[in-house]
């Protein structure tokens, strides 16, 4: 939904003013509303309980739409659109991209008419244009004062004469002198006591549904083909890091740990361990260049109560990123992909890393051991593997695309996977997260998520880091811990794809392997691991 400046008719033709009725006559409140010139196209109808004006309505006084034109400064971060007008109230939704301190005018006018002003600080219609408007800016510290603040706005018109009108909307940027038109504006609407009649009311519904499904492709373009995925379209290659390592904004890694809306004991137990809060969270960031959030989706189910429960621990920790989608397992590589698409946009890093909410991570550890690898190109990070692609739906990980993998082979008769990453953590060189963020409407998804980033990479020319010390899962691996060469990166446990029974014990294995590696005590690490 890329905004772009266009002309306006302001006067004359049949979309602009108010048109008459067939016979001027004629009682609206009793009238078909078939019966009103030029109501083919329109969409909307602001049927009001309440009669407003009807044939006797005060003429509309205000400035003119003439005298207050946008203005040639043309700002692309300013965005919006009217979505509804009914019974007499106009709504849409305003913003500029990135920027919530101070929330957008919006002016709107009726046949000309200034007919007042809104403040585009109400509920969003859609999470969607929280991504498009990027107001999720927990990244930038700011979460105490966007969690609350939306970006949508509602009018109330005032007495309208029945008929045909026509409705403009502008939304003005505080930082600047520009004024811009939004989208869906000049927009069409038919002012009446009486409903459609049945034939009418299904041919606006279909209009309707057709205009929404338009600008919902239209949001996804936009949000798929502006930076920093503008370039994708040109097929240009992946860029090797070591070229602008001298950018000094640049972090080490974002540490994205995926988890759920109802998982808070899990997070719970890792901002007792691992994931710093507060100050400690921002101390991180500035003086280890390691930014660690958790990555979470919108419930399927509306008025869902944990997202009551969500809304206040994103204002009580600020660690959390939303994304766009549902949140389900089924749907983790979409979440994945997700991911990718969206914390290299937010912020610029050596590297990001996908992290299950119930893995262990010795953070300084892996910050230094990621620092000594800044510039050694394109990696791709994990405990590498290639087991068995099951062809069984009985099992857990059955993969519905195994044909896709080749024919079976070998006395054991079985298909294997290419070689990928445990999906429990795994890391990516920037220019690779940002491969994946910008040509992710084109990458096919499998039913395991590991194995869907594991065949997005196979063809790329990168280097596939089998690093062990990412995958510790015993007490024997923690004791033989004596430096850097053998230091436990991370720990989780391969029979549960994490550590089993994480909440009660993943805070014990942590002290006792991860929180002081090189101290003695090897009974104690046991007793905790066991």
């Amino acid at each position: 939904m890329q905004l772009t400046k266009q002309s306006r008719r302001l006067s004359g033709g049949r979309n602009s003013g108010l048109l008459p009725l067939a016979d001027g006559n004629t009682d609206m409140n009793n009238a078909d509303i078939r019966t009103v010139q030029g109501s083919e196209d329109v969409l909307y109808y602001s049927v009001r309980t309440t009669p407003s004006g009807g044939p006797r309505a005060p003429p509309l006084s205000g400035p003119k739409l003439e005298s207050d034109l946008p203005t040639e400064d043309w700002d692309e971060r300013l965005l919006g659109q009217i979505d509804n007008v009914e019974a007499g109230t106009v709504s849409g939704w305003a913003c500029l991209r990135g920027q919530l301190a101070q929330p957008l005018q919006v002016v709107l006018y009726v046949d000309g008419v200034k007919v007042g002003e809104a403040s585009a600080s109400g509920d969003t219609p859609h999470h969607i244009i929280h991504r498009l408007c990027e107001i999720d800016m927990d990244m930038a510290g700011n979460m105490q004062n966007t969690a609350s603040q939306g970006v949508g706005f509602k009018l109330k018109l005032p007495e309208l004469e029945h008929g045909r009108h026509e409705i403009r909307a502008f939304a003005s940027n505080p930082h600047s002198t520009s004024k811009q038109e939004l989208n869906q504006s000049p927009l069409a609407f038919i002012e009446s006591a009486s409903e459609p009649g049945l034939e009418e009311a299904l041919k606006r519904k279909d209009n309707i549904i057709r205009v929404r499904n338009a600008q919902i492709s239209a949001l996804w373009d936009e949000l798929h083909t502006r930076q920093p995925w503008k370039n994708a379209i040109k097929g240009e290659d992946i860029v090797a890091f070591p070229e602008d390592a001298a950018n000094t904004t640049r972090k080490l890694a974002v540490l994205g740990i995926n988890t759920g809306m109802g998982a808070r004991l899990r997070r719970d137990n890792l901002r007792r361990t691992w994931v710093p809060t507060g100050k400690d969270l921002k101390r991180l960031e500035e003086e280890r260049g390691v930014v660690i959030r958790f990555v979470i989706g919108y419930s399927e189910q509306k008025d869902d109560p944990d997202e009551v429960k969500l809304k206040a621990e994103m204002q009580q920790y600020g660690d959390i990123v939303r994304i766009d989608m549902v949140d389900t397992y089924a749907d983790l590589s979409m979440k994945t992909l997700r991911m990718f698409s969206i914390l290299p946009q937010k912020i610029d890093a050596d590297f990001y890393f996908k992290i299950d909410d119930d893995v262990a991570v010795n953070v300084d550890a892996l910050a230094d051991y990621l620092d000594a690898r800044r510039s050694q190109g394109n990696l791709y990070l994990g405990c590498m593997k290639s087991g068995q692609v099951l062809t069984d739906r009985r099992y857990k990980w059955f993969e519905p695309e195994y044909w896709r993998f080749g024919e079976a082979a070998g006395a054991e008769g079985q298909i294997n996977y290419m070689r990928h990453a445990s999906g429990q953590i795994y890391g990516l060189s920037g220019p690779v997260a940002k491969y994946i963020g910008r040509n992710g409407p084109i990458l096919h998804r499998f039913a395991n998520e590991d194995v869907t980033l594991g065949a997005w990479l196979v063809g790329l020319e990168i280097t596939h880091v089998d690093e062990r010390r990412l995958c510790c899962d015993s007490a024997e691996k923690c004791n033989a811990q004596t430096g850097d060469s053998n230091m436990c990166l991370a720990y989780y446990e391969h029979q549960c794809a994490g550590i089993c029974s994480s909440e009660q014990r993943l805070e014990p294995i942590y002290e006792a392997c991860l929180r002081d590696p090189l101290k003695k005590g090897q009974n104690a690490r046991q007793s905790a691991i066991s």
